[in-house]
This record gives C-alpha cells, structure tokens and sequence, in this order.
C-alpha cells in the first residue's frame, strides 16, 4: 500500500517532460487510484502523511530532509517541488485534440426540491476548487453552473463554435422529474426548445460531448422520465454521450446513484471530449498530475481563525487519517457515541470500527464574511435570493425566490377533531404579553401536543381499547386552509396544480443554534453576514430562512460533520454513520438518522464537540429549505371565496395532513420514540388555530401570512372536453384536487345553463319570467382570465360527462375527508358515483382498500370497465405513493381483463391480461391515465 501510494508521484516526477507527459500521469493516476478526485476518499486524504520524508520533502518531525546521494553513476535529483520545477509548453502532433480545453465546463440543472441544484453546484465546487491549485493540470479551464433555463444566455454562444482539433465542449446535465414526468419550473423552456422540430435541424450539440445525471422517485408511474428525454434528445441533436445516462431514486436514495457517478463522470467527459471512444471505465481521478496527497490539500478550505498553526494542519491531517484501534479507546461522554455502540452490540469501552472508506461526494464551501455595518438594507435582498430552488426564470411573476405574502382567510378540520384545542392555543398565540411572537408560538405548539397525545396516559399494558383507539385518532389530523390571492391576477391557477409555500425552520431550532453560534464564535443574531458575496442579512435570518434545520443528515453531511468534530471518539461515531454498504454504516444510518429523523440540531446536541461549528461551516453543511407543496382544492371560477365574509378579494384552497406521530423504540437509544411534527404543518395548524376553533373574526398578524408561489403542472388538467367521462381515485389527502375538479365542472356546468339560457331569452323562446337572477349569467373571475363564453355557447348541447369517485381513508366517522361536499356533489348529479373504502371498519380485522373495491365489487368492476373501454373515461389517480399508485393500476389491468374475457375479446386469460396491461399502458401514453403521487 505505502509503494502504491506513493509510485505514481516519484515516476511522475521522473518523466515530467512536459504537459502532455503530465496529463498521462494524470490518467495513470486514474486507472491506479481508487477513488475519483470530484470526491476525494480518506485514503487519498493521507497519502501525503504516510509518504516518507524522501518522497515529501519533510521527515516525520515535520522538519525539512536532506537529500539522500545520487547513486553511482546518475545525475544529483533535482530537489525542487514539482510544483516550483518548469514545465515546458507540450507541442501536440498533427490532428491531435488539444491538451487543453478553450472553453470552461459547463454544468447545468434543472432542479424542483433542491437535490439536483446542490449536486450540480457541489460539482462545481469541487473542480472549481482543484483549479485554484498551480500543480493541477486539468483539461477544462473553469466551471459555468446555471440552471438549464440560462443556457442560451450562459452557454448557447459557445457551444455553436467549433474547437480546434476535432474536441469538443463539455456539457454536465442534472435534471429531476416533478409531477408525472414534468420538468422543473428551471428547466421547461430548455426542455421545449429541444423537442422543437426546427431545433433539430441546427444540430446545435455537434460541438458538445456530455452527460446526464437524472433524479426521480420510483413511486411515479414514469421514472426519471426528464433526465431520460434530456439524455436521448441532446444525442438527436448531435451531442456525444460520454456516458450512459444515470438515474437516481428518491425511494431508495439518491447517494447510492450520485456518488459513483459524481466520482467518474468529468474524466470519461473529458475522454468524449478529447475524441476518445466512450467506454465504461472504473472511477477515476479528474484528468489530474496530481498525487493523492496534492489531491488532498485541493478540497475548498472553509475560514479559520488567525491563529490557525502548522501544528494545527498537522492534527487536521491526522484526523483524516484512517485511526489506529488507539485512537478510540477512551470512552465519551456523548450521548450519540454510546447510543452508536449499542445499536451496534459493542461494549461500553470496545473501540468503534474503523471506517476507511468515506463519501467522495464533496461540498460547496461557502465563503461567509461577517459585516461590521449595521447599515440597514431593503427587505428582500437576502442569500434567500441566491439559495433558492427555483428563480424568476420560469417566467411566472411569482417563484420560490420571489414568492407572494398570502393571509391566510380561514381554516377548518377536515377530519372530526376536537376544536377545541384550536380555541386555546390561539388564546395562546393572541394574548398580549411582552413575549416575542416565537415564544408565543412554541407554547401553543405544544399546548396542541399536550391536547392530542399519541400515546395512552396510562401505558400500554393498561389503557383501554378507545383509549388506543382515540390516540390514533389525534394522529391523524387534516386541515383545509383559505389563502389570500393578488387582485390583479397575478398569481393564477388551475385544477390539478400545486401552490408552494415557504416555511422557517421551527423557532426551537433556531434559538439552540443562534445560542451555540454566540456561546462558541462569539456570533450575535443581529450580526449581519454575507455569504457568497450576496446582501448582508442577520445572522438569525440566515439560520431562520436559509438552511434547513429539520430534515435528517445524509451520509454526505455526516461526513462534513464529521470534521468539525473535536472529540475523537464523536468522530470515529459520525464517520461511522457517514459510511457506506461496504463498511456497515448503511443499516447504522438507518436506524439512527432515518427511521428517528434526527436533525443537525439533534446531532449536534448529541455529538457536542461538533458544537464547536463555524458559521460558515453550517451553513456549508447544510441545504437550503425545500419548499412544501399542496394540491389546490378549489376552482379558479369560483367566486366568494374570501375569508371573514368579504367576497371582495380572491383567494384559493389546499388541504394538507399535520405530520404528527411517534418514532419507533430502539433498546439502547434513550432518545427514540420521540414525538415527530412536520415543519409546515405543525406551524400551520398552530397559526390557522383561531379559524379552526369556530372563530372567524380573527384579526390579521404578522403570523397569519404565509409566503406562497404556483407550481403547475402540464398533465393532470382537466379534459378540455367536457362531456368526457371521468373516473377519480383519490384515497386520503389524494381527494384534495379532486374536490376542486369537481368545483370546476359544477361552475362550468352552471355556465352553460346560463348561456343556454340568456340565448333562449334572445331567440324568444324563454317561457319563464323575464327578470334573470344575476347569478345565473354573471362574469366569473375564470371568464375573465379568459374563459370565452362563445365556446359555451357554442357547445351548450354537450353533456356533461359522468365521474366516478373513489375514497378511502381509515374511519368513516374520523378521517372522511369532505364528506358532505362529496355528497353534495352526487346529489346536484356533478358526481355519479360515489365509492367509498374504510380500511379500519372492516369486520374481523379486514382491511379494505379502493382497489380492493375495484376488484371485489361485482357491481362496481363492471362499471369501471365499461367507463373506461366503452366511454372513452379520463382516469386520475392522486395519493400517498406508499405503493398505492401501482397497486390502482394493476387493480385497473385486472378489471378490464375480466372484461375482455366476459365478452370474448380475448383468446384466454394470458391473452386478456395482456391486453389489458396494453390498454392501460396505451391511455397513459394518450393522457387519458394520469396519476399524481407522492412519497
């Protein structure tokens, strides 16, 4: 190991003759080492202090060597760094691709949650940061990262000239999928203009090599389909795939996906574009004539403070060092480190294992300055601006960067949950008191905890059946909220889009960290601070708004984490939980960090040397805060939907479940089973709490806004037919969009009877009164954005097409989610069936489901089939992806190949289920299967 560490620079040094003599020391580098240089392994961290004095230039004391003499008969080594030594211009021979790239890399994304946009950047950051060191001889100059919505500003120019010598220009896409197989708001205009057919002709990529990284979730029917399409699209359009597109799972995890391919993918780009065959080579280091140790000391260096000493960057590279048994020996006092070892079976004094192998997916460093001025700067400028997950370039006036300042007008439960709870705690948050509006917050927070408690009082063993029974009920609460819309149209929506809103993290864990920052960096909350040279804020904006404080640690931040660790035993624990299959961290991690959905404030709390944090550090940690995002339950064409009795203003509707359960017991972690809440929901509930206590004469505060943006979507939309059948399978939350399709087939219905009528009145054949209720022909606000009248006129003999519901939910009494708006809407005949699963209330424990319904119920099967092959139904399927998506559709596949068998069409029962697998595959291809399904 020492000999293979360190050969490949003593033979670099040897032969270094020129650029083109180091950059094939750069690929022998590649092939030798073991892991890529965009994400460098611990063992590559330390090869440069295991190497001898000899090789290094220092001995083990740290002190400067002699050089040993020259053998016999050989000149005296040149005792120079490689650094410092000259290095001759290469002189390529003829028709030879360049040793250098004239142009930068260009990486870009297209990013809805976050993920995407942080691999990218974190890609970026990586290379950007080898760049800086003058020994690193890379192919591409420098880095351009923008979201894929930019390219013909940022890219496009370049990408149409043609590099000398047959290269080509390097190309990076990450991309993730939104909705059912939608790109994101950052990405469709990109997206669009290469499916364009007078794109193709330009050939526009002919002069790019590339590769794509796509994101997506395996509970969506259609799986990565944007990276997929970006990938196949970019080859039609003349690029040159330098590597099969990779497709990672947010089901499964994103890591297993991204770090190998982040580890390899800009050297086999490189190869494509120096007009090497595309091959599947292993990991490797980025085109580099670099040795492991150099490769080390490139990764971006977060501020320390002046007194930063060698003897300092010696116990920095000794931590990295893969620790002897010796160095864990002693005992800590860290809660996390004993809960490690017992989760892992190990004895209170036993060593912790070794971990040798760590995440090569680096981070983005950012440069964090402190600002003395307190000068004041206008509302709005903020890092929020730059560290958002979507941007104005989605051609909406509304964004996440940019999102409106919603009131909220009214709330209720949708579930049969005692109001009265709601009464108190909003006593709580409305009661006039020198207490600031977080404080107030967190105790009406946990006032509504102490009201609804999950589990029984009494224990287990001795609580009662309806006592269980009524604690899991508490669980399980849904809230339908009223939200305020601008009254010049300017954030507009459709059935079946989503409304994201911006939420802070939970004050609890924004005054530990505030505290922590001031008790260990002397940091005040009012300080201000730039970051990546952005407007100054406070440094309490920055920790309430900017980073997220509430989702659990991946492996990759456990590992950064692990660095700031002063305790060596915390971060042998943490590198542990850092780890990967091959070293046993994978069901570690899962059991501490995921299954209790630990935070970076439970880690920290748990793991208190890593207190110690800068603030640059955690905010280099940690993301931004991903939006949330709601089905719309109402319809544009509905009017007087203000809040507090004024019908004056706009507003629309979305309903969300409050994320409120216990985490599972684990025997030797003493902090399991704690009670979990949902960032959004929690505080939603919390300040909707006056509304939803019956009380509607709330008054306006500071509290009752919620920041808001539309996220639409492109499939699931009503058919612009309106005479088209429709069958909808919403089980819980999934009835949300629904409840607004059928809101907007009520307004539209009741538009052409007024249009029926007002011609009847002009044709003279009216045989009613003359004097009209304004309510029957009135202007909506839906006409007004555009709804032509004529058009229903002109189809005023349509019918309106039938539409089958189905819903399920636990309890019939507790969880029927709009129950009497369901049975409104069958008694006005909008809804023409209405069917209904009660997984709890089933006899002898039988659960039953909605495709259980579909299957089981003669009556009901046949139905569904005759809707769907013979009427031509649009079918929409919206829930929990818990599986029930797939388990519709096979529900749905099995219904029409009973069908075909009953009516003959098919030669057996292979036969009919194929052809029904076919059927429904081919109304998902037409439109006419859409599901929407999240996870």
């Amino acid at each position: 190991e020492p000999w293979t560490e360190g050969v490949l620079e003593k033979l670099a040094d040897a032969c270094r003759g020129g650029a083109e003599g180091a950059e094939e020391e750069g690929a022998a580098a590649a092939a030798g080492a073991e892991g890529g240089a965009a994400g460098t392994t611990d063992a590559a961290a330390t090869a440069g202090s295991t190497e001898s004095g000899a090789d290094s230039g220092e001995n083990a004391s740290g002190e400067e060597a002699s050089p040993r003499p020259p053998a016999a008969g050989l000149p005296a080594p040149d005792t120079k760094p490689a650094a410092a030594r000259p290095v001759p211009a290469a002189v390529p021979a003829a028709g030879a691709p360049p040793s250098k790239s004239a142009t930068p890399l260009y990486v870009l994304y297209g990013s809805a949650t976050g993920n995407a946009e942080h691999i990218a950047k974190d890609l970026c950051a990586t290379y950007e940061g080898y760049l800086k060191n003058p020994s690193f001889l890379g192919y591409f100059p420098g880095v351009v990262c923008c979201e894929l919505n930019q390219w013909k500003k940022k890219c496009s120019d370049a990408w149409t000239e043609q590099p000398e010598r047959g290269a080509k220009h390097g190309v990076i896409v990450v991309c993730s999928t939104t909705g059912n197989a939608n790109a994101p708001e950052n990405a469709d205009r990109f997206v669009r203009w290469m499916k364009r057919k007078t794109t193709e002709p330009t050939v526009p990529f002919r002069h790019c090599a590339y590769a794509v990284l796509g994101l997506g979730d395996s509970n969506y029917d259609v799986f990565c389909a944007t990276g997929k399409s970006i990938d196949k699209r970019l080859s039609g359009l003349g690029g040159t795939r330098a590597v099969k597109a990779a497709c990672a799972d947010e089901a499964t995890g994103l890591e297993e996906t991204v770090e190998p391919w982040v580890g390899s993918v800009i050297g086999k780009l490189i190869d494509a574009c120096k007009g090497k065959p595309a091959e599947d080579v292993s990991m490797r280091a980025v085109e580099t004539g670099l040795s492991k140790a150099s490769t080390a000391r490139l990764a971006p260096k977060k501020l320390k403070e002046a007194s930063s000493s060698i003897a300092e960057e010696k116990k920095m590279e000794a931590d990295e060092a893969p620790a002897p048994q010796s160095y864990v020996q002693h005992p800590s006092a860290a809660s996390g480190v004993a809960t490690v070892r017992a989760l892992l079976s190990l004895p209170a004094d036993a060593p912790l294992p070794v971990v040798r192998i760590m995440p090569k997916l680096m981070t983005s460093r950012s440069s964090c300055q402190l600002i003395a001025d307190e000068a004041h700067r206008p509302r709005g400028d903020s890092i929020a601006d730059n560290a958002t997950v979507s941007s104005a370039s989605s051609g909406y006036l509304y964004t996440a960067a940019k999102p409106y300042e919603s009131q909220i007008l009214g709330a209720r439960y949708l579930t049969d949950t005692d109001r009265g709870c709601a009464g108190e705690a909003a006593a709580l948050l409305g009661r006039d008191s020198s207490e600031s509006d977080d404080d107030k917050l967190v105790q009406a927070m946990e006032h509504i905890e102490t009201r609804f408690p999950l589990s029984p009082t009494s224990g287990s063993a001795n609580s009662t059946d309806e006592e269980k029974a009524q604690c899991d009920r508490n669980g399980k609460r849904v809230v339908e909220m009223t939200l305020s819309l601008p009254d010049d149209f300017t954030l507009e929506y459709e059935p079946g889009d989503s409304v994201g809103l911006i939420v802070p993290n939970a004050p609890e864990s924004v005054r530990f960290v505030l505290a922590m920052l001031e008790r260990n960096q002397g940091i005040s909350p009012l300080q201000k601070v730039s970051v990546d040279a952005a407007h100054p804020i406070t440094v309490r904006e920055a920790v309430q708004t900017t980073v997220d404080l509430s989702s659990p640690l991946n492996r990759k931040r456990l590992h950064l984490l692990s660095e700031e660790a002063l305790d060596p035993e915390e971060k042998a624990a943490l590198r542990l939980l850092g780890a990967g299959n091959a070293e046993g961290g994978s069901d570690l991690l899962c059991r501490y960090i995921v299954d209790q959905r630990r935070t970076i404030v439970d880690v920290l709390k748990e793991f208190p040397s890593c207190q110690a944090i800068t603030l640059e550090g955690l905010l280099s940690v940690l993301p931004a805060i991903p939006p949330r995002y709601y089905s719309v339950c109402s319809s544009p064409l509905q009017d007087g939907q203000r809040g507090g009795g004024d019908s004056s203003g706009f507003s629309l509707k979305v309903a969300f479940s409050v994320v409120d359960y216990l985490a599972p017991l684990v025997p030797g972690d003493p902090n399991s089973g704690r009670r979990i809440g949902g960032l959004a929901t929690r505080r939603l509930e919390c300040i909707c709490s006056a509304f939803l206590s019956g009380d509607h004469r709330a008054t306006p505060s500071k509290l009752h806004t919620v920041q808001i943006f539309p996220k639409p979507t492109h499939e699931f939309r009503l058919p612009s037919d309106t005479s088209t059948p429709l069958v909808l399978v919403g089980p819980g939350t999934g009835i949300a969009p629904f409840i607004g399709f059928l809101s907007h087939r009520q307004a539209q219905a009741a538009s052409l009877e007024s249009a029926e009528a007002a011609e009847m009145t002009s044709e003279g054949t009216w045989r009613g009164g003359y004097d009209l209720d304004p309510n029957e022909l009135k202007l909506s606000r839906g006409d007004a954005r555009g709804l032509n009248l004529a058009a229903d006129y002109a189809s005023r003999h349509q019918e309106m097409g039938e539409i089958d519901l189905f819903f399920g939910c636990r309890h019939e009494n507790h969880d029927y989610l709009y129950r009497e708006d369901l049975e409104a809407f069958r008694d006005r005949g909008i809804l023409t069936n209405l069917y209904t699963a009660f997984s709890r209330d089933g006899a002898n424990g039988k659960k039953t489901y909605v495709q259980t319904l579909m299957r089981e119920k003669a009556k009901c099967s046949r139905r569904l089939a005759e809707m769907i092959v013979e009427k031509r139904a649009s079918v929409y399927v919206c829930g929990d992806g818990n599986a029930m998506g797939k388990d519709v559709q096979e529900a749905t596949a099995d219904v029409l190949a009973a069908y075909f068998s009953e009516e003959g069409t098919a030669a057996n029962l292979e036969d009919a289920q194929a052809r029904a697998v076919a059927h429904v595959n081919q109304m998902k291809t037409a439109g006419r299967f859409v599901l929407d399904i999240w996870s």
